[in-house]
């Protein structure tokens, strides 16, 4: 494993990278510092078409607030700073080591080290992860993070509002150990803990629905200010002794950028990054100057689905025939194009084909729409309205849909928000949609999380509901259940014969393609690393060059 808050930035699995100087092995505490690069500096960021959800972590759910906390939270168990394979192995973070598991598997000890504390001074204890817990569960917080927490035991009573803390999470007089029972095995229980909802909060933090829009972070940053819908400001934690990099001063985000202007600013090194990515033309453009994973263009295959969802729950798609005549008449490879250069695969499935489980049963055209098909299940066809994001690859892709759909008597009318409008706007569970044009990427490498997540019907609620399809089938939500308690190869063929069944008979969605991420970052940069957990550069081990 590594260690070390001088690590040098990588960017392949062996290597170690940082200014275009290598140096192989890990480093330690007393690690010297990669060569041609600068300790300090600020690097700047757009986020352009739109602003994070939330930077309170019992709310954000979207892939621009989690690049952000991935680099101010302090976890029980965390993603490594490392790329490849080796970002995607848990390691103790804020526990001093892995838990100890009782016999049956259902109960969980944490013994925390006493070194981590917040950027405003104050220790980290175990009480800093019952809270987050706490704030999860609460009604009043209606958290999106509350469906990873079912099988605590005690969930229920909170939820419910019959208590204020699950009876199954408990903490020992030392303050620095914390206990959760479930009420069975879970073999994804750890990676769930490492998700961005579980981040350490100060034990009095307020459970309030709105967020708490700048808690202080135990992680190697902090947000010391955000302004929404215009700038967040990252700073170093002055009290962070845990083993992540931290060589930058502080990480300024500008927020609603012009993608396109974003990307002339990024080639002068007016800024050095665009977490929103860069425009769809210019993408053949730049692997052609730059070359591909060479030092300022990247592309990396990513863990992820998107999707058409169909809204089960009203209006013309509660008919399965006419979800299936979708599948049949969107044009895969015409939406996929819209992307640009390396965006990605089609896709007719759920599961991406990276994730175990997973097995290739070719429903649908992921080539030429089969139209006849599609029409002869189609019928009458009927009005839909779709809601979508507003930047320029999504409204090329609606209107690529618009149509295709119109060939078989579906008429769509669309309607475009801002990214973090629309994720807000889609989680309230009556809100009058028929599609949405959205994509999942993974929170950790389980099939559960694409399943489970955005399939159970038992995870729908009034609001920050993230099971876009509003599918609710009591035969499939016992089948998923029943999946989730399985593990090894029994786990991964319920989960891959789940994925094609969903697709075939009940069709809740219409899948399009697995994306890949793309990346574009200014000559100051030195330090690129993709963090394939988080699909993002990981911002909390980026440093600049030395000019």
């Amino acid at each position: 494993m590594f260690g070390g808050r001088r690590v040098a930035c990588a960017v392949a699995a062996t290597v170690l990278v940082c200014g275009g100087v290598t140096a192989s092995g890990a480093s330690g505490n007393d690690a010297p510092t990669a060569r041609g690069i600068v300790e300090g500096g600020t690097l700047k960021v757009n986020i352009s078409n739109s602003d994070v959800q939330s930077l309170d972590p019992a709310i954000d759910y979207e892939i621009y607030g989690w690049t952000v906390e991935f680099a101010t939270c302090a976890k029980l168990l965390n993603y490594p700073d490392r790329p490849g394979a080796a970002g995607t192995q848990l390691i103790p973070e804020a526990a001093a080591g892995y838990p100890t598991v009782s016999p049956d598997g259902t109960t969980y000890t944490f013994k925390l080290r006493k070194t981590f504390r917040f950027s405003d001074g104050k220790p980290v204890t175990a009480a800093s992860f019952s809270r987050a817990i706490e704030r999860a569960l609460s009604p009043k917080m209606s958290s999106p993070a509350a469906s990873f927490l079912g099988d605590v035991v005690g969930a229920e009573e909170v939820e419910n509002g019959k208590a204020t803390r699950p009876s199954g999470v408990t903490l020992s007089p030392d303050r620095y150990t914390l206990r959760v029972r479930l009420t069975q095995a879970a073999p994804d229980f750890l990676a769930r803990m490492a998700m961005n909802f579980f981040c350490a909060v100060p034990p009095d933090l307020p459970i309030d629905p709105k967020g708490v829009d700048a808690p202080p972070g135990a992680g190697p940053y902090y947000v010391a200010s955000r302004e929404v819908n215009r700038s967040i400001l990252l700073k170093r934690n002055p009290y962070y002794r845990g083993s992540r990099p931290r060589h930058l001063e502080e990480i300024r985000f500008t927020v609603g950028t012009n993608q396109a202007q974003s990307l002339l600013q990024v080639k002068k090194g007016e800024a050095d990054y665009d977490a929103s990515g860069v425009p769809p033309a210019s993408q053949a453009d730049l692997a052609k100057t730059y070359g591909v994973n060479k030092g300022r263009y990247f592309a990396h295959p990513g863990m992820n689905v998107f999707y058409l969802a169909l809204n089960t729950s009203r209006g013309i798609f509660r008919n399965a025939q006419l979800r299936k005549a979708v599948n049949y008449a969107i044009d895969r490879p015409s939406i996929v194009k819209q992307g640009g250069f390396l965006a990605g695969t089609p896709t007719d499935q759920v599961l991406p084909p990276s994730m175990r489980g997973f097995r290739d049963a070719k429903l649908y055209p992921t080539g030429a729409p089969d139209l006849a098909r599609a029409k002869a299940l189609a019928g009458a066809g009927g009005k839909a309205v779709l809601y979508t994001d507003n930047s320029p690859v999504s409204t090329a892709q609606s209107e690529v849909i618009q149509a295709s759909l119109k060939e078989i008597g579906i008429n769509v009318s669309v309607k475009r928000f801002e990214f973090a409008v629309l994720t807000s706007k889609i989680g309230v569970l009556e809100e009058p949609y028929d599609m949405v044009l959205i994509g999942w990427f993974a929170d950790y490498a389980d099939p559960y999380d694409f399943i489970n997540v955005l399939l159970s019907g038992k995870s729908l609620a009034p609001d920050n509901n993230v099971n876009n399809a509003r599918f609710d089938d009591s035969a499939f939500n016992e089948r998923m259940d029943t999946a989730a308690t399985l593990s090894g190869p029994a786990r991964y063929a319920a989960y891959g014969k789940l994925d094609v069944d969903l697709m075939r008979v009940a069709a809740p969605w219409a899948p399009t393609q697995n994306g890949n991420t793309r990346e574009f970052v200014s000559a100051r940069v030195g330090c690129y690393l993709y963090q394939p957990t988080f699909a993002a550069m990981d911002l909390a081990a980026a440093c600049l060059k030395k000019k």
